[in-house]
């Protein structure tokens, strides 16, 4: 039996290309491995929590139109280790800051946006083109 193709393709979103130049060394090469990982192997093996960004806080205030916004513009996050990876205790790695990214389809995704967080924020529209 032939093993899955689990290589991705990825692109970077206009808004965070033109961020993503400005960010410290070390931060860009944490993301430019994050990209290569998953051009290569797509997202099994991560070292960080990677999730869809519909699990929102129920105690959220716009825990509704936050889940509505993740669906709509099928928006995932990934702790990306910065400023370093902490153990959580449901077993995985998170960190303060995230990488937003939109699943495009089944073999590619576009990267739009890093934030930190608590509290989570979604990327605004601007940054999804």
């Amino acid at each position: 039996m032939d093993e899955p193709n689990l290589r991705m393709t990825v692109s970077l979103g206009d808004e965070f290309r033109k961020a993503f130049k400005n960010y410290p060394e070390q931060d860009r090469i944490k993301i430019y491995d994050f990209i290569r990982h998953v051009q290569n192997i797509g997202f099994e093996g991560l070292h960080g929590r990677n999730k869809s960004s519909d699990n929102v806080d129920k105690n959220d205030p716009y825990f509704r139109e936050k889940v509505r916004y993740a669906i709509d513009n099928k928006l995932y996050h990934y702790h990306i280790g910065i400023p370093e990876y902490k153990n959580s205790p449901l077993g995985d790695k998170t960190s303060e800051y995230v990488l937003h990214y939109i699943l495009v389809n089944d073999n590619e995704i576009r990267i739009v946006d890093m934030d930190s967080h608590p509290p989570f924020k979604m990327p605004t529209q601007k940054y999804l083109k």
